[in-house]
């Protein structure tokens, strides 16, 4: 019965670890799928030079959820002209379409900041905005990058020797 437990217990952590390393790997996908939003933001603040609500709008048209939701509840927002100025739009809407993000903090506040720069000033200020925005992406992925391979192995091996540890105090 014991022995039963025991490897009931290692089980447990050993999936807790494998659940941690595949948030961390979709942690970056996010990043990667951030960057293409970003991307055709851009593009379309660029050359469409159309109202930021309708620049979403053709956005979530081709994104898939959770984004799909955030940008056509910003454009919604923004087309019934609701109270408030874009930034807390902005901020609000990830708060509330994009919480479920595996994304590290530090890339949840860069986002959230983001939409403070974005929407009350000219075209070129914005795609240099969103250039920066861009580059200080990357570098993260690039980081972030290097550092998964190591961040997934411990995962792996921390819930197996936590399981194992556990396993023999039980005992």
């Amino acid at each position: 019965m014991k022995f039963v437990g025991c490897l009931m217990v290692i089980g447990a952590t050993t999936l807790a670890g494998v659940k941690k390393a595949s948030d961390i790997r979709e942690g970056y996908r996010q990043m990667q799928d951030i960057q293409r939003l970003i991307y055709q933001l851009q593009g379309e603040i660029r050359y469409a030079r159309e109202c930021m609500g309708e620049i979403f709008s053709h956005i979530a048209g081709r994104s898939g959820p959770p984004y799909q939701h955030w940008l056509l509840s910003l454009s919604r927002r923004m087309g019934k002209r609701e109270q408030g100025v874009f930034a807390q739009m902005w901020e609000e809407g990830i708060q509330k379409d994009l919480k479920s993000l595996k994304l590290p903090a530090k890339e949840m506040d860069r986002l959230k900041a983001l939409g403070g720069q974005l929407g009350n000033m000219d075209v070129q200020m914005q795609i240099k905005t969103l250039d920066l925005y861009q580059e200080q992406l990357a570098q993260s992925m690039e980081e972030m990058q290097g550092e998964i391979r190591t961040k997934v192995r411990l995962c792996h091996c921390l819930g197996v020797m936590s399981g194992m540890l556990i396993a023999v105090l039980l005992l």
